[in-house]
């Protein structure tokens, strides 16, 4: 004879996540131009040489007594910034289009080959997928304002880097 009630169990799995990707409108690849000055006298102008067209998004599930907060940290890989200039980076406020403890900016930053924080805090969250999502990327090329940092700028230093981005817990 059954009874009038039973009962079973559901678990329930909630995976790690921790996925990060660059995304913009026209790709990724971000090009910076130093303008020739148009009087004799006058230094190159670096007014131009920044742009805004890339977004970093990601997506993260943390443990909270295990892993409770996660950052991303950037730094140059591959290449070197020409002499005399300096290569920066700041990752704006999240745009607002996903949910959860979304990071915060660290500020800017200056690209060296050593790990960076970049966006701190990030604890479970998504901030929306593609351009215009997350934290819009603003990079700058400046003239190393050491005394002197003129004197190492060459034109056969034109280069190509490599910026890494890494999401991991803190």
């Amino acid at each position: 004879q059954d009874d009038k009630d039973d009962n079973h169990t559901v678990q329930i799995s909630i995976p790690e996540v921790a996925l990060l990707d660059l995304e913009g409108a026209s790709g990724t690849s971000v090009t910076l131009s130093v303008q020739a000055p148009t009087e004799a006298g006058l230094a190159v102008n670096f007014s131009n040489a920044k742009d805004s067209s890339v977004w970093i998004n990601y997506t993260s599930i943390v443990g909270s007594s295990t892993e409770p907060s996660r950052k991303v940290t950037a730094k140059i890989t591959n290449g070197a910034v020409p002499g005399g200039m300096l290569l920066k980076v700041t990752a704006a406020a999240d745009a607002g289009n996903g949910d959860g403890n979304l990071g915060a900016s660290a500020g800017q930053v200056t690209l060296s080959n050593t790990d960076q924080d970049f966006i701190t805090g990030i604890g479970s969250c998504y901030t929306g997928d593609g351009a215009n999502n997350g934290h819009n990327l603003y990079y700058s090329l400046e003239l190393d304002p050491t005394a002197g940092s003129y004197a190492n700028i060459d034109f056969d230093d034109a280069t190509t880097l490599t910026i890494l981005y890494t999401i991991s817990n803190n």
